[in-house]
C-alpha cells in the first residue's frame, strides 16, 4: 500500500470520526427526549437504552418485582404512549425538558381488571363441577388485562414532567427515575402502589 493511499484512508477514517462526533454533540436535550420516547413508543429497545435505562423501565425504585412482566402487555402499552416536548432548559451539562406525557389510565385499568377478577373468582367458587383450575383462572385472569390493555373505552392520563438530563460523553442521558417512568407508564407505579397500600391497610390484625 502506498504512502498516498495510507494517507487517504486515515483521512478519511478521521472524518468519518470528526462528523460522526460532531453529529452526537450537536443532539439537543429536546432532541435527545424526543428520540427516546419515540423509541419506547416503536418499542426500538436499543435505541431507547441509549438515553436510559430502558430495561428497569417496567421496575419501581421501590418494587422487587416487574410491574408488567409479560411482552404482549407491554408492548399493548407502551404502543399508545403519546407525548409532546413543551420547553427546556441547560445550564452546563445538565439539562431540564418540560414534557406532556400521555398514556392509557392505568389506574382506571387496574381499578377495572381487580372487580373483573373478583367476579371471575367469585363465580368459580360456586361453579362447583364445572369449577376451572388454577392453571384456567391465571391464563382467564391474563386474558381479561390484556383485554383491558387493548380496549378503546379505557381513559387517558396526561402527565406533564421536568425530565432531567445529564451530558456523557457525546450524549444526554435521561433520568429514569420514578415521575419519568410513572409518566410513560400512565401512571402504573403509583396506581400500583396506591393497589398494594389499600390492600395493606384492609388486612385483619
Amino acid at each position: 500500500m502506498s504512502k498516498k493511499t495510507c494517507i487517504f484512508i486515515a483521512s478519511v477514517l478521521l472524518l468519518s470520526f470528526i462528523f460522526t462526533a460532531c453529529g452526537n454533540s450537536n443532539e439537543t436535550p429536546e432532541q435527545a427526549v424526543t428520540n427516546a420516547l419515540n423509541a419506547v413508543k416503536n418499542l426500538d429497545k436499543d435505541t431507547a437504552q441509549k438515553y436510559f435505562a430502558y430495561d428497569e423501565l417496567f421496575i419501581s425504585d421501590s418494587a422487587d418485582d416487574e410491574l408488567i412482566d409479560d411482552e404482549e402487555d407491554a408492548r399493548l402499552l407502551l404502543s399508545k404512549l403519546d407525548f409532546k416536548v413543551l420547553s427546556s432548559s441547560k445550564e452546563g451539562d445538565t439539562a431540564t425538558v418540560k414534557t406532556e406525557i400521555t398514556n392509557i389510565n392505568m389506574a382506571t385499568v387496574l381499578s377495572e381488571y381487580i372487580q373483573q377478577l373478583l367476579v371471575l373468582a367469585f363465580s368459580n367458587t360456586f361453579a362447583e363441577s364445572d369449577a376451572k383450575s388454577e392453571e384456567e383462572m391465571e391464563a382467564q385472569a391474563k386474558q381479561l388485562f390484556t383485554d383491558l390493555l387493548k380496549s378503546d373505552d379505557i381513559d387517558t392520563k396526561t402527565s406533564t414532567i421536568d425530565i432531567k438530563l445529564s451530558r456523557h460523553e457525546n450524549s444526554w442521558k435521561i433520568d429514569g427515575d420514578d415521575e419519568f417512568k410513572d409518566a410513560v407508564l400512565g401512571g402504573l407505579i403509583n396506581a400500583a402502589e396506591e393497589l398494594a397500600a389499600g390492600f395493606e391497610s384492609s388486612d385483619l390484625p
